[in-house]
């Protein structure tokens, strides 16, 4: 069985920080060439010159990936660097502060922000991805990065960003069978708590961080190696016949909030 990703070429948006530099790191020490992409070109340099000291290869690209036309050049540029394009990770994504609020305060600007990071963004990459893809014989893997949030109802602030990532775990699947006859494999992987750059505004202390450690049978909230070890198996030939799954890397938890908890200090406001 094998995992590693020896001879294939990777894409992955987000690369700079958090999910997206753990997965790109994890995969160029499986033996991938990594094209990395985000808008911070700083980061991505500094991701680069680690990867390349270590004896691997790397392209930095900086890239919006809310352009539709940023995005194909970067398909573009991986497939003249490196001649394909094996692995594509949609993996930028975020909030959107005016969005983190109840539904029926949400507005329609924040909304659209909303939509266009985690969501637009990840069809122009499934898009580009799999015109590079179909270029080669081989076929390739697409992962699209969900959240847990995406299978609760998440009251309160998160409610925009759980229905953005339902979104994309639903077109992750849809395209899972329109591109299967290319061999092309489409998955999402749907994490809960992470402690990366994303969430530093909220895991700010030690008691913090042991409180939502709480809600995962595990005992604790994930790290980005956690998420990477499942990206470098959907991405590896260890998950040839991985399609149109959803991997849940949550510790055992199902639900990572608690809508009664909302309702409750709602009630007791009123």
């Amino acid at each position: 069985m094998d995992f590693t990703l020896t001879g294939k070429v990777a894409v992955v948006t987000g690369a700079g920080k958090g999910l997206g530099r753990a997965i790109s790191l994890a995969y160029a020490e499986q033996g991938a060439k990594v094209v990395l992409a985000s808008r911070g070109q700083a980061d991505l340099d500094s991701l680069a010159k680690e990867i390349t000291d270590a004896g691997g290869e790397a392209l930095a690209v900086s890239t919006d990936v809310t352009s539709k036309a940023a995005v194909e050049a970067l398909a573009d540029a991986a497939l003249e660097t490196f001649g394909k394009v094996d692995i594509w990770v949609n993996n930028a994504g975020g909030f959107i502060d005016a969005a983190m609020t109840d539904w029926a305060d949400v507005d329609a600007e924040a909304l659209d922000q909303m939509w266009s990071l985690n969501v637009t963004s990840y069809v122009y990459g499934a898009q580009a991805a799999a015109r590079a893809m179909k270029t080669g014989d081989d076929g390739g893997s697409l992962i699209f990065m969900s959240s847990l949030d995406a299978f609760n109802a998440c009251p309160g602030g998160e409610g925009c960003y759980g229905a953005a990532k339902m979104a994309i775990t639903h077109i992750a699947r849809t395209l899972a069978v329109e591109l299967g006859r290319f061999g092309i494999r489409v998955n999402s992987i749907a994490p809960g708590i992470v402690q990366t750059p994303l969430l530093d505004h909220v895991l700010t202390s030690d008691e913090i961080i042991a409180d939502k450690a709480k809600f995962y049978p595990l005992g604790r909230i994930g790290q980005p190696d956690d998420v990477a070890g499942a990206a470098v198996y959907l991405a590896s030939d260890a998950a040839s016949y991985v399609s149109g799954a959803t991997l849940l890397v949550s510790g055992g938890a199902i639900f990572n909030s608690d809508p009664f908890r909302y309702l409750s200090a709602h009630a007791e406001g009123a």
